[in-house]
């Protein structure tokens, strides 16, 4: 019963409470004919009975003349009288039971096909509330579309209510959305003239002649820290930018992207971690600077959550299009997977523990943002002797006419 839809669910309810309001019905009227029946028939029968042992006890017999010309006793007669009326009484029951339960069927039939009807079209605009909802929730990233409307014109009614409602926590949520998005782009931008002062005037005081060692000294720490932030500004920029829907896709070819990051990996940021490729041409229309992005954070991910002397497998191919990256690492439990595209999350801190660096928490979410806005689907699984084996699938590029 709980598996049944709720139109269903009331086309029954309507069917079993019909079916039981007849039931009942027929029930009181059977036993209000029944006690009709023995109350007629019962004293009709002992009326006529009273009357044909009076003749024969005026004529002095014990024996009646029947119509036909037989005779026979009056106790026979009287026990014929008495079974004619319990066989017209028992027929007449039985009548009113075959017929009336016929009635109550058809009765609790014609009210479960009045209720199915009934209950469809009440329940209509349910239907567009959790067809809205479902299509919202399917949708992700830059292709979330809370502009979506049920606009309900019915009468005012409980349904209505639950529609308005609904769409206002749509529009509260559109506004939210947007809202953070501009916050999240504006503050980057905005942060990203006074820290390119603060290294300039850092970068001055530590050049000077007359500097002190001290000076310098503390002035690399400052411009450490100067670096971090604006590697954090930036990558709060392309989390903002990856959420947004692309305008001009060219084709790009994931191989190509993958052999850039690893090469300037091993130049500019090298990692103890070994890392092998197996790359086949990958070609997806997209961003070639956001796709750069992506694998860069992949890869970056890999070697910052890895052990000493671990290893990164990266591959790519079509069949379809995909990027894969394999890592060893700390033991990660299922439940922490999805956590860990959520911003500001690193997982468990054992993930960093050992390998000298910490991230921002933001590696992966702008993954799944750049992934968003390609239309790719990300399958991430833990592997059992530690580590994350992870693939990103992206729609078939279009064949170049």
């Amino acid at each position: 019963m709980s598996r049944l839809s709720l139109r269903a669910r009331l086309t029954v309810l309507y069917g079993a409470l019909s079916i039981l309001a007849a039931a009942v019905i027929l029930t009181l009227l059977y036993l209000v004919v029944q006690a009709r029946l023995d109350a007629e028939l019962t004293g009709d029968a002992e009326s006529r009975i009273a009357a044909l042992q009076q003749r024969a006890g005026q004529a002095g017999e014990t024996t009646i003349t029947t119509p036909n010309g037989s005779r026979i006793s009056l106790d026979d007669l009287t026990e014929q009288i008495r079974g004619n009326e319990e066989k017209i009484r028992n027929a007449a029951l039985d009548t009113l039971l075959v017929r009336g339960s016929g009635i109550v069927l058809a009765i609790g039939l014609a009210t479960s096909g009045t209720g199915w009807i009934i209950a469809g079209r009440g329940l209509r605009p349910l239907h567009a509330i959790t067809a809205t909802a479902e299509q919202i929730a399917r949708s992700t990233g830059p292709h979330r579309d809370l502009s979506r409307r049920i606009a309900l014109t019915r009468h005012s009614d409980d349904i209505r209510r639950l529609a308005d409602a609904f769409d206002a926590m749509l529009e509260t949520l559109d506004h939210a959305f947007d809202g953070q998005r501009r916050f999240v782009a504006s503050a980057s931008h905005e942060l990203r003239t006074p820290l390119a002062l603060e290294r300039a005037v850092i970068e001055l005081e530590a050049t000077k002649p007359a500097a002190h060692p001290d000076t310098v000294h503390f002035a690399d720490r400052l411009l450490a820290i100067n670096t971090r932030n604006t590697d954090l500004v930036d990558r709060l920029l392309t989390l903002a930018d990856g959420g947004n829907e692309l305008t001009e896709p060219v084709l790009v070819d994931l191989a190509d992207v993958a052999a850039d990051v690893l090469a300037q990996t091993r130049t500019d940021t090298p990692t103890s971690a070994r890392i092998t490729a197996d790359l086949a041409t990958a070609p997806v229309l997209g961003d070639p600077i956001l796709l750069h992005q992506l694998v860069r954070n992949l890869v970056e991910n890999a070697a910052n959550h890895n052990v000493p002397g671990g290893w990164i497998r990266i591959g790519t191919g079509t069949g379809p299009t995909y990027l894969a990256i394999t890592n060893s690492g700390p033991l990660l439990r299922p439940q922490d997977v999805n956590g860990l595209f959520e911003p500001f999350r690193r997982g468990r801190p054992d993930r960093t523990r050992g390998t000298g660096r910490r991230g921002f928490g933001l590696g992966l979410t702008i993954v799944k943002a750049i992934s968003d806005s390609h239309h790719a689907q990300i399958t991430a699984l833990p592997r059992q002797d530690g580590g994350l084996d992870l693939r990103i699938t992206f729609p078939a590029a279009p064949s170049p006419r």
